[in-house]
């Protein structure tokens, strides 16, 4: 169930498919743009960073889906629902931003409009991201974020197939990284708590089908003892028959683990969400806080997802059997709905 890609090796093979479906905790794929196969215009590219403390959220994105582009900032207050938002459309972009073939190597993507800045500096130990801009409600919309990345920091990596040929998904999670943040509305100023705060980052490469659902959750944060403790979970999107795409971390280090269920009121995304597994290894309830729901459909094309955050207990076991006690651990799990 769980294969393990340990060398470098090509993502695609002449014919434009999955040359081996498979997971790594560092990037060991080469993915070549010039070898897909599909229609240019199905072609996704992106890179979605979010941050979060015990109260805001803040979610950065540069994203490419080729008939169109994105480069755009979200700011939630979830204990009151305050958004500021701050966005740069494009049409047509495909290759146009320039975005890594592989985010672990230290790169730069900028974009540039009118009165609109937004970049994502990566080294080897920080990833900064910035944006001067307008907020969309009025006035100056200032962003400064600074990831801190240790040393050999894994993270789970997954290359889906889908039954359609030439379509596949490359995917690339990476948890347990402290952020520091300041943001400024105008006047105002929002420094996230250091304590509290951390930072995520959701890379994708892909062709994959018009329709497409599934379940993401995940979240970092530390331990009583002072040591970081983070987890990605998710099903549903694609094939995952070479590997699941749930995994555990612990200072760095990634600790593989096999199915995740979840048992949860169809109805009412407030209520308690169960989640369990085949290996006894992830067993946690969250108690929903705040629903960040968002529906950006128009004609059809676009995403409806229910993103949903609060607080995490339970237990999680790692490789060599030693079982961590998680209390009021902030983290999210969402149901995302995608025409596009």
């Amino acid at each position: 169930m769980q294969h393990e890609i340990t060398k470098r090796t090509p993502l695609l093979d002449e014919n434009g498919n999955l040359s081996e479906p498979g997971y790594c905790v560092h990037n060991l794929y080469d993915y070549d743009r010039r070898a897909v196969r599909a229609n240019p215009l199905r072609i996704k590219e992106w890179d979605f960073y979010q941050i979060s403390d015990k109260r805001y959220t803040i979610q950065m994105t540069i994203a490419s889906i080729s008939y169109g582009g994105m480069a755009g900032v979200t700011l939630f207050d979830r204990q009151t629902g305050e958004r500021h938002e701050c966005t740069a459309l494009s049409l047509l972009t495909f290759d146009k931003y320039h975005l890594p073939s592989n985010t672990e190597v230290p790169h730069k993507i900028v974009v540039e409009r009118p009165h609109f800045h937004m970049s994502f500096d990566v080294t080897e130990r920080h990833r900064i991201l910035k944006l001067r801009g307008r907020n969309r409600k009025g006035g100056d919309f200032k962003v400064d974020v600074v990831y801190d990345v240790m040393p050999g920091l894994q993270s789970l990596v997954m290359a889906v197939p889908f039954r359609q040929k030439g379509h596949f998904y490359l995917n690339q999670k990476i948890n347990c990284m402290p952020a520091h943040v300041q943001v400024r509305l105008g006047k105002r100023v929002i420094t996230f708590d250091p304590e509290t705060s951390f930072g995520l980052l959701d890379w994708g490469r892909g062709v994959w089908p018009f329709a497409q659902s599934w379940y993401w959750g995940n979240g970092s944060s530390y331990l009583p003892d002072g040591r970081i403790f983070g987890f990605e979970i998710g099903w549903g999107f694609g094939s995952m028959d070479a590997a699941s795409e749930n995994t555990l971390f612990l200072d760095g280090v990634a600790h593989k683990i096999d199915q995740v269920y979840l048992q949860k009121d169809p109805k009412d995304y407030m209520r308690p969400w169960v989640f369990s597994s085949n290996d006894g290894r992830f067993e946690m309830t969250m108690t929903p806080e705040f629903d960040n729901y968002t529906n950006l459909r128009f004609f059809g094309v676009g995403n409806r997802c229910h993103q949903v955050f609060g607080k995490w207990n339970g237990s999680v076991v790692l490789d060599d059997g030693t079982k961590l006690d998680i209390r009021d651990m902030t983290a999210f799990c969402e149901f995302s709905d995608n025409h596009w």
